[in-house]
């Protein structure tokens, strides 16, 4: 995983980033509260290659000032098969019973 370097030099993660590299590694385990979302798009467009891209996902460590710049890890972009996809993630602190949603999508989706 890749740790930026803060303004102050520091190169720790911070609690947010931690909890949400967590939840992505855990793909496919996420459980509630927490859960993972496949848009129908990128489902519809990529039946077969799920997994490879969740697991894109789960790896995803290409973080940096320009893409990061709040230090959180809840975006990421790369490009599959001709197509940009998109995740985030997002914190409901446990309203309409979720914690974390992570949601994976065709960038055209957003």
């Amino acid at each position: 995983m890749a740790n930026e370097a803060t303004e102050n030099g520091n190169t720790e993660l911070s609690e947010t980033a931690q909890k949400y590299d967590r939840l992505r590694k855990s793909i496919p385990f996420v459980r509630p509260p927490d859960t993972l979302v496949v848009t129908g798009g990128l489902a519809a467009s990529f039946p077969d290659d799920l997994p490879s891209i969740l697991t894109k996902v789960k790896d995803f460590d290409e973080f940096t000032e320009g893409n990061d710049p709040w230090h959180e890890h809840d975006f990421g972009a790369f490009d599959y098969k001709g197509e940009k996809i998109f995740w985030k993630v997002d914190d409901y602190n446990g309203n309409e019973g979720y914690d974390l949603v992570l949601t994976v999508m065709l960038a055209s989706e957003y």
